[in-house]
């Protein structure tokens, strides 16, 4: 079993595009892959076990902060530690920038990426009241690396 993480280009949105609406009711398409990868400061992960493709993060760095745009693990590879391997290939992606600190949002609904998240040393620093769709907050979070 081998998973790998890797960097993914916009001339690949069609397969960010699959892999984000096998993670999300609410996915986005290609065509928004491909207008965030054509900022320089936006890039894709992709993780794979065995040629599947089981994760994926989108990030924003700007000076020396990273922003996770969207973070998902596919349904049936959840609970099996692939989203901690995820986040750590994220945090070492970006650290090779200099970057110091990672944020992200994360559903008050999500416990079970909530408790990804605070596990990995996240913290709750503040929140939007009824940001999503069904009306739940998002809890902002930083991670100081």
């Amino acid at each position: 079993m081998a998973i790998l993480t890797r960097q993914v280009l916009a001339d690949q949105a069609n397969r960010l595009a699959k892999l984000h609406k096998k993670c999300f009711a609410d996915s986005w398409e290609a065509k928004y892959f491909r207008e965030l990868l054509s900022n320089k400061a936006v890039q894709a992960l992709a993780q794979t076990e065995d040629d599947r493709d089981t994760g994926i993060a989108l990030l924003q760095t700007i000076a020396r902060e990273t922003e996770i745009l969207t973070f998902g693990i596919v349904p049936s590879h959840r609970a099996k530690g692939l989203g901690y391997k995820l986040l750590q290939a994220c945090v070492d992606h970006v650290l090779a920038a200099g970057v110091r600190s990672m944020f992200l949002e994360v559903s008050g609904n999500n416990k079970a990426a909530q408790n990804l998240y605070f596990g990995f040393g996240f913290e709750h620093i503040g929140t939007r009241k009824e940001y999503y769709a069904d009306r739940s907050d998002a809890m902002i979070c930083r991670l100081s690396l």
